[in-house]
């Protein structure tokens, strides 16, 4: 299938050679590492990882990162891209693929198998974490790899594979492993035909990309769109709450999409909470700063990219705020009522959140589900309360594939070592959010899986007679 994505028909064949050569390559490296040992695998990506994120070249990466895309802060994404690297792999290493998985209860094994070659986009906030989670789960899983980085963290994206093909070569390795598409289809209909030609591709990145996988026959993964809303509910550890929400909002200066986006704050501790907020280096705007802002938020329709993803002390300069000793990690924008057209109730990359007084518990509830009605919805939602029956109350009520209670909600929606979710930085929010999964991508999305069914060792239960 040929896709032409411009004018230039003799270009056009070129790329769609250019893109059977590569995925051609890549089968064939598939095709050697299809029965490695698990202890070979499992020393290549350990290997993999420990050149990737030593101290130099994490910090040469995540340099790149933060220059090219002009997203985030260089000292968050070194610790983004090892911690969750790091869970990642205390998730994956002990488990055997090619080999029975049992199930004693069900009286049924698995074996995980190869898919063949993957094709993973991945988005500009965040190339190197995304990246390297594709990388080591196809890997894992016995797969090759093509990535499709957001043109924008091209450059970024290109290094971080110069150094795994070094490590690949060094481990008599077909460098084909892992490779990456041309720049020439990133932004073109062209893509589909890399689409068309892999066995499964998963899709982080934003609506555009997600358009032009659809148009492929192949099977493929997108996730949903965050916009989290977060209750405080009265009965909670406030000084613990705002560190955690300023910690979770302000970390990479909020290039997640679990970042925390309203406040909906229980109208007993309202007070309460904005002085411990401000003990946290929150800046609360002040009317004519919140008019100021309104002005210059967008840009042409869009959001402005003066904003996105910057430091929060550069956007209080852009709205007057002079330079002074004070640095602060975030700004909050108290609003006293809901507002769907207001942007403040939407998805902001950006280090601002919006606070919302709440009237109680249910009324909470309803802000949330309004504020997960303009978008988010499937993604995720926070609560910090120390009622078991308010949490329960909010999670029955609220439409989200996850629910993270009383932690920081970035660093937890997307596994942690302090819960049990599977680490990624893909976030399926299910039907919700137009998206096949609700889990969190995980090693099972990267395999295909033979299931062996022997006889029930427990006797049927028949509940109609």
């Amino acid at each position: 299938m040929l896709i032409v994505g411009g004018n230039n028909m003799e270009n056009n064949i070129k790329l769609e050679n250019s893109i059977k050569d590569i995925v051609k390559n890549s089968r064939a490296a598939q095709f050697e590492i299809a029965n490695k040992s698990n202890k070979f695998i499992n020393k290549l990506i350990i290997m993999i990882i420990s050149t990737v994120l030593n101290k130099k070249n994490n910090h040469f990466l995540s340099s790149i990162a933060v220059r090219e895309t002009k997203f985030g802060n260089v000292e968050d994404k070194i610790k983004k891209n090892l911690y969750k690297t790091k869970n990642l792999i205390n998730e994956i290493i002990e488990i055997d693929t090619l080999s029975p998985i049992f199930d004693k209860k069900k009286n049924i094994y698995e074996i995980l198998k190869p898919i063949g070659v993957i094709c993973g986009v991945t988005p500009s906030t965040n190339p190197i974490a995304t990246s390297i989670n594709y990388i080591v789960n196809s890997i894992k899983a016995r797969n090759s790899i093509i990535i499709c980085p957001n043109p924008r963290s091209y450059l970024t994206v290109t290094e971080l594979i110069k150094i795994i093909k070094k490590v690949l070569r060094s481990n008599k390795v077909s460098d084909n492993l892992v490779n990456i598409a041309p720049k020439e289809i990133l932004r073109d209909d062209t893509i589909v035909n890399l689409f068309e030609h892999c066995d499964k591709n998963i899709v982080t990145g934003n609506k555009l990309v997600i358009s032009k996988v659809k148009k492929s026959s192949k099977p493929f993964l997108i996730f949903g769109t965050g916009n989290v809303p977060v209750v405080i509910d009265k009965k909670n550890n406030l000084k613990e709450t705002a560190q955690f929400i300023v910690e979770s909002k302000s970390f990479d200066n909020s290039t997640s999409c679990s970042a925390d986006s309203v406040i909906i704050v229980d109208k007993n501790i309202y007070s309460k909470f904005l002085d411990h907020f401000k003990k946290n280096k929150v800046y609360i705007l002040n009317d004519r700063e919140k008019e100021t802002l309104d002005k210059i938020y967008f840009k042409k329709g869009s959001i402005n990219t003066e904003l996105i993803a910057k430091n929060p002390n550069v956007i209080l300069e852009k709205i007057g705020l002079k330079k002074n000793t004070n640095t602060f990690r975030l700004i909050g924008y108290e609003i006293s009522n809901f507002n769907p057209n207001h942007y403040i109730f939407d998805e902001k990359i950006l280090p601002l959140v919006g606070i919302i007084l709440s009237k109680g518990i249910d009324n909470s509830i309803q802000l949330a589900k309004d504020i997960l009605n303009i978008n988010g919805k499937g993604h995720s939602a926070g609560i910090y309360s120390q009622s078991k029956k308010n949490v329960e109350k909010f999670s029955l009520n609220i439409p989200v594939s996850r629910i993270i209670v009383n932690q920081p909600h970035s660093q937890s929606a997307g596994g942690s070592k302090n819960n049990q979710l599977n680490t990624t930085l893909s976030l399926g929010c299910g039907s919700w959010g137009g998206n096949i999964i609700n889990d969190n991508l995980q090693l099972r999305d990267f395999c295909n899986i033979t299931k062996v069914v022997y006889k029930n060792k427990k006797k049927f239960k028949d509940y109609l007679f």
